[in-house]
């Protein structure tokens, strides 16, 4: 059952990010370049720290959450139509991600590895939570949804009970979680939400 679910998960996430894809060909998203490129950088050394941990079957998804944004990256450079406004916010953000992956390399330790992705990934996500409040019309929200449901299976495919196998999935979880929150909130009439 876990494989299922790690594999239903994998395809979850990645379907998320080719819906996401979709809408920003189709000109109705505009990403965060810093935060896309950090959301594939960081898992997949996550993804790569679970295997040393020998994590197993779940660190599918871990690695599909990576794979994803880097589509999502690619697709911004082919439209011409990411990055939103970057601004100090965005590139203070981008070098914290970073220098938490910097962090990790001179450790080599696979379960400070997940640690250091942990908070380079929110740091990384902080400029698009910011982009998603103040200018939700400029995200996707159903490719949120759809990874909501694919973190969800994440963590359901974990099959051991070690800091190591839960801990990227379950902040995975709450990172999207926040992020559907945000872009399904009610605002007030000064504040679009996208469709």
């Amino acid at each position: 059952m876990p494989t299922l679910l790690a594999l239903a998960g994998s395809i979850v996430n990645f379907a998320a990010c080719v819906n996401y894809v979709r809408a920003i060909l189709k000109g109705e998203a505009a990403p965060n370049r810093v935060t896309w490129f950090l959301w594939a950088l960081v898992p997949l050394i996550a993804g790569v720290a679970q295997l040393r941990a020998g994590v197993g079957i779940s660190t599918l998804v871990v690695l599909s959450v990576g794979a994803g944004p880097a589509c999502v990256v690619l697709a911004s450079f082919v439209k011409r139509t990411g990055s939103w406004q970057l601004g100090p916010f965005d590139y203070v953000c981008g070098a914290c991600a970073l220098a938490a992956l910097a962090l990790w390399a001179v450790t080599g330790e696979p379960v400070t590895a997940i640690v250091l992705s942990i908070i380079g990934d929110f740091a990384a996500a902080l400029p698009t939570l910011r982009k998603a409040w103040l200018a939700p019309a400029t995200e996707n929200r159903p490719a949120y949804v759809i990874a909501l449901l694919g973190t969800t299976l994440g963590i359901f495919s974990v099959e051991e009970t070690t800091f190591a196998a839960y801990a990227f999935n379950a902040y995975l979880v709450a990172v999207v979680g926040a992020l559907v929150l945000i872009l399904y909130l009610p605002r007030r009439r000064g504040v679009a939400a996208s469709s």
